[in-house]
């Protein structure tokens, strides 16, 4: 059974909501549930018993289970607390089994585990060459195809869970290479090939935490072995790789462009580009949250796999600047441990690693450590803590942390938990046949409940996510979710209003026909019925008061029913309260009273979202499209234009709707100028002065904007302006250059009356007579004769 669970990593499915995350954590439960029970049979019919009495490590890892559900008891989201989503596959649910883990590597005796070391480490071989041969491929497509070369991530689908699970398995090569000396050299190489990877994993934690990691082991091993006249190398060459890693991140700050960093491995490249104040802010912004909902639940917190209530409650719209604005992890595990469970949660999850300590600590003076091991297993605590201060718990990474510390606790006294019965007591073994048949029934029930049952909704999620069948054949599994009593139930409502939302434009269509329309009926009812349960299993959540606001607004279109479109505009309202500085929903609300050509409101609450934070620039785009449908065009430039300086770049039909008002009434200078700053804004000036080459195919009403603007300048008499703008269509269109020089020409020596009754530069009276096949200069020349 260990054996078998340590196939985790290389588990992955097809067909799966999450593929790289639930086949692998449903098969670990599984093999942990059949052993334990195994376990139990073996204790109800033999001569055995369990001692823990003297086992910190297990009581510790006890404790805080208990304080996380305790947590979770009190929780606002108290099922997702227990139970996670698929997703993550974390909770209480999920810290059960990797305390039902170290027991029953507890039960193994010391010749056995030479074979779940070896194993462990074998399997993470398969996974570093995959890593390994994965990253030859994109280096061997990059040079094809002038691409960049992203990290490695081999079965893992993430290369930041990957990176902690090779740093275990290099602290596990190295141990095994402290203790066998007759393979120290293969032990050896098996860590330079989980190195290798690791450093194609393009990880920073994992980097900077091997390095810690390294030099406390160093030291820790200098101090301990005081009969070797060697014990300072590990300490110096730790410290001089350290300082020779320093001394390159250095090099690469002050020459970034240099032929010698081009040639330096990429996550050296990274970890000398990091900054906390620029692209990496978004993981302080969590650690802001999080130390905010400690504040806010300082004692229980908001419960395990919540810190997305965290995240909502105290929310900070710069992220919209950086990355995406959903996040369900801290990126700081004992900050999330804080925020989730509260100081006493956080104390328990400390007081594991002390327990780990203080049993190193006993295995060494007991003897049954020596001084290089100790030194691999206390830099291996450093590096993981490391990690963990920017990422989190993951089961690949955290299986592995469980089994080494119940390596150490079989270290740190003689033999195994498992204690034969002796005397008198052993003659006549007392067997258990009703606690044996009860651990067989809660086997069966927790294996339907907790691993079949999911699996399924998994599925089903899976293929409505993922439609390929018929819309009757995907709505068949809203039924089945419907009718499953799965517990990771947090995606299936978004997941069924995402499917509505992809059937927006055939939802009349599809209505029409009769059967039809009893299956958007039955789906329509069953998502709401899922938002429903999951509110109520998640009040706090504002995410899921969104979704069935959009939700419903598909129901109002559909059914042109007022009763729905209240029930959005409240389910909009909801949102926003609970997470005030979040602006999708603001957006929605919105854009819903817009499209009810309720303008007045839609202009109220599109202001709170430009109050939000002023530094956004889609607020005011959005603003911006409400004032022109309440008629005040000056008002409209006006956002349009901060949104532009702002970086935001919308539609091009609202900038060319707006320059043709503009055009109408005369201005054509303020036109120009706001083509200008949209092609600006959206391109770069480079790209606009021919500094720098267009990456892919520009749209056509872009091109349409490139050949109108210079002359609308010249009309204007900005001449030099329009000159320099002629540039952006030579810049889109290549083959217009001639043309470009010939206006180019013609406006610098003020021969102007050619081109003044034209709307552009290109030939679009010769392309509608002659029905011309350059669809370039087709679609770009109807721009400007639809009405926008």
């Amino acid at each position: 059974m260990l054996l078998a669970s340590l196939l985790v990593p290389v588990i992955v499915g097809s067909g799966f909501f999450f593929p790289y995350v639930v086949p692998r954590n449903l098969f670990f439960r599984a093999v942990v549930e059949l052993g334990i029970t195994t376990l139990v049979l073996a204790l109800c019919f033999g001569r055995n018993t369990l001692d823990l009495h003297d086992e910190p490590i297990f009581w510790s890892l006890v404790m805080f289970l208990t304080a996380a559900t305790l947590s979770a008891f009190f929780s606002p989201a108290s099922t997702h607390s227990f139970f996670g989503d698929f997703e993550r596959m974390g909770g209480v649910w999920a810290w059960l089994h990797l305390v039902l883990f170290f027991l029953l590597l507890r039960t193994l005796r010391d010749e056995n585990w030479g074979w779940i070391l070896n194993a462990a480490l074998a399997v993470s071989l398969f996974v570093s060459v995959s890593a390994i041969g994965q990253h030859s491929d994109v280096v061997s497509a990059a040079a094809a195809f002038d691409g960049v070369i992203g990290p490695s991530e081999s079965t893992f689908g993430n290369s930041g869970l990957l990176a902690a699970y090779l740093l275990m398995n290099i602290a596990i090569a190295g141990y095994l290479a402290t203790s066998g000396v007759h393979y120290r050299l293969l032990y050896l190489s098996a860590a330079g090939v989980n190195l290798l990877a690791l450093v194609y994993a393009e990880n920073r934690s994992a980097v900077i935490g091997l390095l810690l990691g390294a030099i406390v082991g160093g030291v820790t091993f200098s101090t301990l072995s005081v009969r070797s006249r060697k014990k300072w190398i590990a300490s110096l060459v730790a410290g001089t790789l350290a300082a020779l890693i320093t001394a390159i991140s250095v090099g690469i700050r002050a020459f970034p462009t240099s032929v010698a960093t081009q040639h330096v491995p990429t996550v050296l490249q990274r970890l000398a580009s990091t900054n906390p104040a620029g692209s990496d802010e978004s993981r302080t912004m969590q650690w802001r949250a999080a130390i905010g909902g400690f504040r806010d639940r300082p004692l229980l917190g908001y419960g395990l796999e919540n810190h997305n209530l965290v995240w909502s409650a105290h929310f900070d719209p710069g992220i919209y600047k950086i990355d995406t604005d959903i996040y369900d992890r801290t990126h700081n595990q004992f900050l999330e441990m804080l925020a989730t469970t509260g100081l006493v949660g956080a104390i328990a999850f400390l007081a594991i690693w002390f327990a780990i300590g203080m049993t190193l600590v006993r295995a060494f003076r007991a003897g049954r450590l020596s001084a290089s091991a100790v030194a691999v297993l206390t830099g291996l605590q450093v590096a993981y803590a490391t990690y963990l201060f920017f990422w989190f718990v993951d089961l690949n990474s955290t299986m592995l942390w469980i089994l080494i510390a119940a390596l150490i606790a079989s270290r740190g006294t003689v033999g195994s938990v498992v204690l034969e019965t002796t005397g008198r007591d052993a003659e006549e073994p007392a067997s258990k046949p009703v606690l044996a048949l009860a651990s067989i029934l809660v086997l069966a029930a927790v294996l339907y409940g907790e691993a079949y049952t999911p699996l399924r909704a998994n599925r089903a999620l899976a293929r409505i996510d993922s439609p390929g069948e018929s819309v009757g054949q995907t709505v068949s599994e809203f039924d089945l979710l419907s009718r499953t009593s799965g517990r990771q139930t947090a995606h299936t409502p978004m997941v069924m209003a995402q499917f509505m939302g992809s059937l927006r434009t055939r939802l009349s269509y599809l209505g029409a026909d009769p059967g039809r329309r009893r299956i958007l009926d039955r789906a329509f009812a069953e998502a709401f019925a899922a938002f429903a349960r999951e509110i109520h299993r998640d009040t706090l959540n504002d995410r899921l008061y969104h979704h069935e606001g959009g939700l419903l607004v598909e129901a109002a279109q559909y059914y042109q029913s007022p009763s729905y479109q209240q029930q959005a505009i409240d389910a909009f309202h909801k949102a926003i309260d609970l997470s005030p500085r979040r602006i999708e929903q603001r957006l929605s609300l919105a854009s819903l009273y817009a499209g009810a050509h309720d303008y007045e409101r839609a202009l109220v609450v599109l202001s709170d979202a430009v109050k939000t934070d002023p530094m956004l620039g889609e607020p005011r785009y959005r603003l911006a499209k409400a004032f022109l449908g309440a008629g005040q065009a000056d008002s409209a430039l006006t956002m349009l234009q901060s949104s532009l300086r702002l970086g935001y770049v919308g539609a091009p039909e609202i900038y060319l709707s707006m320059g043709k008002r503009l055009e109408f009434s005369g201005k054509s200078g303020a036109a120009a100028k706001l083509y200008a700053d949209y092609l600006e804004a959206k391109y770069t000036e480079a790209v606009l002065n021919r500094s720098e080459k267009m990456d892919g195919p520009v749209p056509s009403a872009d091109i349409a904007v490139a050949a109108h603007i210079l002359l609308v300048y010249m009309r204007a008499r900005e001449s030099e302006l329009a000159i320099k703008t002629a540039a952006a269509l030579s810049a889109f269109d290549p083959s217009r250059a001639t043309l470009v020089d010939r206006f180019v020409s013609d406006v610098g020596a003020r021969r102007r009356a050619n081109w003044l009754a034209k709307t552009s530069l290109l030939p679009c009276n010769v392309a509608r007579s002659a029905r011309s096949r350059d669809s370039i200069v087709v679609g770009a020349c109807g721009v400007f004769r639809r009405k926008l």
